[in-house]
This record gives C-alpha cells, structure tokens and sequence, in this order.
C-alpha cells in the first residue's frame, strides 16, 4: 500500500505538479478530498502538559521539521531564546521519525512535544496546536513560528517590545506584497484582542489540512492577514517592506550608481534588479534581499536557512555571512556551520 502511495503521488506530481500554483482546478480538488477527508488532527504522540493559564500567559507555537528527526543545535538555541523572552514552549515536529534521544533534548524548554504527521505543512502543524490549547481568548498572545530560520541573532525580548498590542493585533517581523499583503508566516504574534475574536477562532477551529503547499500559500499565509483586516482586526510587521526599500533608496541614491565601473559585475546586477523591481513595482522578498542590512542597522533577529542552503535569489557576496553575523552579533555561528555541513550538499557557503 505504501508503494502504491507513493507511486501515485509521483504521477501526480509528474502532470500536475508544476501547474500546481497557479491551477486553481488541482488546488479546488485537493481541497474537495480535504474537506471530507482532512479535518481531524494529525498528532501521533505527544509528551508533557501545559502549566496552569495562569503560570502561562504568552505561548509560543513551534514547528519543526527534520528528515530524521534530529533536534539540531540552533533549533535548542532558538527555544531556549523564546523561553527566555518568557514564552511557554508547544514544540510539533513533522519529521517522518523522531527518536528518543532526540525528544529528550527538548524537556527542559518546551512544556509540551506533539509528533505529528506532515499534513498541511507548517499551517497544519499550528492549526493542530492551537486546538490543543483550547479556549484561546485566556491567553495573552500566542506565537507562532517554525525551524525555517537561523536565530536569534539578537534577544526576542527587544522584538516582542515592539510587537505592541495597544499598536496592533497580530505582528510578523517582515511583510511580503507577493500576490497581495501578508505578513510572512515563519513568525507571527497575535494579542489578545486577535484570540478572542470570531473570526480567528473560526479560522482554526474549521482548518480544513488541504494537501497542496500552493493552497496553503494562498489561502494561509497570504489569507490571513488580509481575512482578519477585513474582519477589523489591526495587522503590521516590525521590519516594513516598505521601510527596507526606502532605506535602500537612502543609501543608494538615484540609478546612477548601476555606471559605477568599480562595483564588481555581480553587484550590478544585483543592483540592478532591485531598482528594475521598484521601478515596475514588483515585490521581493526582504530577507533575501536585504537580509544583512537587515541585520546591521535593523537588529532583525533571523537570517533565513534558504538562502545559505541555496541562495535562491542569486545574492552576491553572501559568503560574507559569518563574518557580519560575528561583528554585530553574540550568536554562535558554528550551530549555523554545523547544520549546513550536516545537510547540504554539492555547495559549498
């Protein structure tokens, strides 16, 4: 039966795959499968129980994902990093295994371990969080976030002081006007006035585990920012596109800087790309393209595993990576090595 299985997601993948995105009918279909088939919850195992509310009034959400289920070094300094800005710790993990040792690296942060199968990705993995939690309106504010991220560079508790409830509901650390505004999904806080409100509890209470990233993309990540505007809740990012581009703009001045002969050919282009963005009004994601100004005048607390794992969007100099991490930075930047060395391959960072 596993066979079949897998063959027949290959076929799948083989003609529909790739027009996944953009296909409304392949998404509309999974979900019609979903909708019968996908509304339970997907947790296997689980270990550890929350304290009383009282004793927990912020938690945090954590999703972690390992093909062999290893617990790797930043993911212990990234939980013990929310426990010190004084979030209470549900960690789920989606790995296809998760071995003893390694759920016994995580009892003394997280106060509770989920092992759950990897259905809806990381959106499912926070749906079936937050319904173990239960009556959500009890809590202060509930984080959610997952491993896609080396950090923190810089301690949590300065971001959660910008992240002010009286200024807005829900917060991410960076925006994306990719498709239409949203807040980037890898690290969201909603207050209280977000918990109690209909319309999010309404959201999770029905999540519906559509097996299609492209789905969960659209109707998630880019949905839900926008899904609870229009509900009259107050979103905003801590680290604005719109604020890194005008920075950008600063610095760089005019395009008169793409005639500079000194700026090495791949520099450039890469300036280049960025003002033809601007110009065409076209978005790009700040993490990549402003990761390390991000860092140096921002004290943005992450840097994204992607793009050390494979540089998507081609930006130039970023072997220079450790060496600003160490100038602005106490982060301990051989956990960031030690990863990489464990899990890439034919590329050298």
């Amino acid at each position: 039966m596993k066979k079949l299985r897998t063959l027949l997601r290959r076929f799948w993948m083989l003609f529909f795959g790739q027009r996944e995105r953009n296909d409304y009918a392949v998404q509309y279909a999974k979900f019609a499968w979903a909708f019968v088939f996908g509304r339970g919850t997907y947790i296997r195992q689980n270990w550890g129980e929350l304290p009383p509310v009282k004793a927990q009034k912020h938690v945090a959400i954590f999703v972690h994902y390992d093909k062999q289920g290893r617990v790797h070094d930043y993911v212990l300094t990234y939980l013990q990093a929310l426990r010190d800005a004084g979030r209470t710790i549900i960690f789920i993990t989606n790995s296809p295994k998760f071995p003893d040792r390694e759920r016994e690296k995580l009892q003394e942060v997280c106060a509770q371990i989920f092992w759950r199968k990897n259905k809806g990705y990381d959106f499912g993995a926070y749906a079936d969080g937050l319904k173990t939690l239960g009556d959500l309106s009890v809590f202060s504010s509930i984080t959610l976030c997952n491993d896609s991220a080396y950090g923190p560079l810089f301690p949590l508790k300065d971001v959660y002081k910008k992240m002010n409830p009286d200024t807005s509901d829900v917060w991410g650390l960076t925006d994306s006007w990719d498709t239409a505004h949203h807040l980037q999904s890898y690290f969201l806080v909603f207050h209280n006035a977000a918990l109690v409100h209909p319309a999010f509890q309404k959201r999770w209470q029905n999540y519906i585990h559509v097996p299609s990233k492209s789905w969960v993309i659209r109707k998630h990540e880019i949905g839900l920012a926008g899904e609870l505007r229009k509900a009259g809740l107050r979103a905003q990012a801590v680290f604005p596109y719109r604020v890194l581009l005008g920075d950008f703009f600063d610095r760089m001045g005019d395009a008169n800087v793409l005639d500079n002969k000194t700026l090495l050919t791949t520099h450039r282009n890469f300036l280049k790309r960025i003002y033809e963005h601007a110009e065409h009004g076209a978005p790009l994601n700040v993490t990549h393209f402003f990761w390390d100004r991000l860092i140096v005048k921002f004290r943005y607390p992450f840097i994204k595993k992607e793009i050390l794992q494979g540089n998507p969007s081609t930006l130039p100099s970023l072997y220079l990576w450790e060496n600003l991490i160490n100038q602005h930075s106490d982060y301990d930047t051989a956990e960031i090595i030690r990863h990489l060395e464990f899990t890439m391959r034919g590329r050298f960072m």
